[in-house]
């Protein structure tokens, strides 16, 4: 809740010496006041803290006069009325209460923030008014700080101003030259007279009369009050009050609702106002139209490597270059991050087409930001209407999905959205649902693939490998459910249950007598980046009752890109007593002199210089054996298919192996099996 008021708290700053200021949470409890609200209310801050506004309810209005004010706000309109409320010591006191729903990034509903007008003097004013009628009227109102003035209508039915006085009216420099008598269509521009005409009209007509009033660059609010005798309306008096500084708060106020205050583009909730208007004119007009998805490819590297301020300024500089890119009745919004979105009107797929090709040239131009060059890329998905959606939401959906496919398709690059894509998105979404029930029901089960000692054929060590056989659909492939378990982080919950039935496997194994082996399981990079997971397989450890010394946790090279956090999740795990391999090794990057200071137990040759044993990829195999032997690590071939294959291995100095040569993945009792000689 802070976050929230922390976003408004450079509106509350501007306004805080000029306005009266609340912050209201959405059920209507009071965050914030400021010292001004404290002067009107004439309460202490703390006595105010907490408690609702019916603390100032001052018995003038019915009980259900609210309703409709709270049914506005939470629509996330702008509500705005008089309101006469109760001091602390019993008096009266007025305001022009303007109530702005604060809405998050998301456009949820968060928080309200009432900006309040004193009008006390107003009413003072008009009651003043009426005590000096008929005698020292003109004296009493010179004084006043609203602006004051009386017409009628002369015979001819047109208005003529009679009287205008008050300090406001000094300020706007009309007190001193108005020609007396005069007609008012005269004093002013005629569109200015136009619209006041028809307030002005229902003032003569015995209407109590409140309007806004542009005039002279200020801003007033103006009532209307009819003098009768004899049951007719003889004159009118009005009264201004100058609202100008607190019209041009509501603009800013209502801009920060609607509009991205780093880059000045449409927010999200403005952009969803504007999908859902070009929808209901598509729907009648029958025109198509896009909407497109942008995503900057690689955005975090550069808030990591050159700080979030740099990362704003690019953000900033890319909103520039898309407005130049699109056209005047298009809309480009922001949506968060490095997330924007562009609504296109009344175009076609070859329109838009081009538009997304002039987009991604003009942002793979570099950026200069503080004297250097920034290059950067985007990735845009685009969904059309109607045949790609005929709501908002799907829509949306449907944009998103193909700017995720087009990063799946090797970023800068476009991509509309097509019926493939929503088969395969469809099936993602059907995968991921039976991954949790697979999860829950326990359809996951572990198979495990013998680690052999080359020279003596024995089994050494097993690697633990997840399957799953989907009760309906049947066996589903690791390739097909593993890439989408990391993408979704179901990998998370799945590696741990992967880790705790593999340890408590191999500690049954050798509570039957069998002969210890190591167990190795693969661990993927969102286990590894996890704060504390040295400490959860200390505690599977623990549970399972394994001794460390018998489980091998395998990493890939990418793994130990973070440096710190490799050496020291990889200490740990030493401390431990865990083994720790790298798995396809020669495939990814490694900095030697990292390597050789993380604490690592064995490299694993990757099966595509195992398979393909040329006289280059025996060269490379050669010297990750050396370099293994150097750093005194053990070393391990996988995808051993052939005699041939294992017998260049050896030759290489290669002392472990597994692959189809030796055993396919066996279930636990298979395995029981071999380890007890059967």
């Amino acid at each position: 809740m802070l976050n929230h008021l922390h976003d408004v708290s450079s509106i509350v700053h501007a306004l805080d010496e000029c306005f009266s200021l609340s912050i209201t949470s959405k059920d209507g409890v009071i965050l914030y006041v400021n010292d001004r609200f404290c002067e009107l209310s004439k309460y202490d801050l703390e006595e105010i803290i907490g408690q609702k506004h019916s603390l100032f309810d001052s018995g003038l209005y019915p009980t259900d006069h609210f309703n409709s004010m709270w049914h506005l706000l939470k629509q996330g309109q702008v509500w705005q009325s008089e309101l006469h409320n109760r001091a602390k010591d019993g008096t009266i006191y007025s305001i022009n209460a303007t109530v702005v729903p604060i809405l998050d990034q998301n456009g949820c509903l968060v928080n309200f923030l009432s900006i309040d007008i004193d009008i006390t003097d107003k009413h003072q004013t008009e009651k003043a008014l009426k005590q000096a009628q008929k005698n020292e009227f003109q004296t009493t109102v010179k004084h006043l700080q609203n602006a004051v003035f009386k017409y009628r209508k002369n015979e001819a039915g047109h208005i003529i101003l009679t009287m205008l006085e008050g300090k406001l009216a000094q300020k706007m420099g009309l007190s001193s030259n108005w020609p007396r008598e005069s007609r008012l269509e005269d004093l002013v521009s005629k569109r200015t007279f136009s619209y006041a005409a028809g307030y002005l009209e229902r003032g003569f007509a015995g209407e109590q009369v409140n309007f806004e009033l542009t005039l002279l660059e200020f801003v007033l609010l103006v009532h209307l009050s009819p003098l009768f005798e004899n049951g007719k309306v003889t004159e009118v008096i009005g009264t201004a009050i100058d609202i100008t500084e607190r019209k041009e708060t509501e603009r800013q106020v209502k801009k920060m609702a609607h509009y991205d205050d780093l880059t000045g583009l449409a927010n999200r909730r403005q952009f969803q106002k504007k999908l859902t208007e070009t929808l209901h004119h598509s729907a009648q007009s029958q025109e198509s139209f896009a909407v497109m998805f942008l995503d900057l490819d690689r955005f975090k590297n550069i808030n990591d490597t050159l700080g979030h301020n740099t990362g704003d300024l690019l953000l900033a500089k890319v909103a520039l270059r898309l407005q130049k890119c699109i056209r005047r009745a298009d809309i480009a919004a922001r949506l968060g991050g490095d997330e924007y979105a562009i609504l296109l009107p009344s175009i076609t797929h070859e329109q838009a087409q081009l538009i997304a090709e002039r987009i991604q040239k003009e942002i793979s131009h570099f950026f200069l930001i503080e004297n250097l060059d920034i290059f950067i890329s985007t990735s845009i998905g685009i969904s059309m209407y109607p045949q790609d959606g005929l709501e908002a939401e799907t829509l949306i959906r449907n944009a998103d999905a193909a700017m995720y496919f087009a990063k799946e398709s090797g970023k800068n690059n476009y991509q509309f959205f097509t019926s493939d894509l929503h088969r395969d998105m469809s099936n993602k979404m059907m995968l991921e649902r039976e991954m949790h029930r697979a999860l829950e029901q326990g359809h996951f089960h572990l198979d495990y693939q013998p680690q052999i000692d080359i020279k003596t054929g024995q089994t050494i060590g097993v690697e633990a490998l997840i399957r799953w056989n989907h009760p309906k659909i049947g066996p589903v492939s690791p390739a097909d459910f593993i890439p989408l378990a990391e993408e979704t982080g179901l990998i998370i919950p799945i590696g741990t249950w992967v880790l705790e039935t593999a340890c408590a496997q191999n500690k049954a194994w050798q509570e039957s007598g069998l002969p210890p082996v190591c167990m190795s399981v693969n661990v993927s990079l969102r286990q590894f980046m996890q704060k504390h997971f040295a400490e959860q397989i200390e505690q599977i450890l623990q549970r399972t009752g394994l001794s460390p010394k018998w489980l091998d946790v395998e990493i890939t090279e990418s793994m130990t890109a973070d440096v710190a956090h490799a050496e020291q999740v990889l200490n740990r795990l030493r401390d431990i007593g865990v083994h720790v391999s790298i798995d396809d090794f020669g495939t990814g990057y490694s900095s030697l002199s990292y390597l050789s200071r993380f604490p690592i137990t064995k490299l694993k040759i990757d099966q595509s210089f195992v398979q393909d044993l040329t006289e280059h990829h025996q060269a490379i195999v050669k010297t990750i054996i050396d370099l293994a032997q150097n750093l005194n690590l053990k070393v391990i071939a996988e995808g051993v298919e052939t005699e041939e294959q294992a017998r260049l291995l050896r030759a290489l100095n290669c002392t472990e192996a597994q692959g189809y040569l030796y055993a396919e993945p066996l279930s636990s009792e298979n395995i029981k099996k071999r380890l007890s000689g059967l």
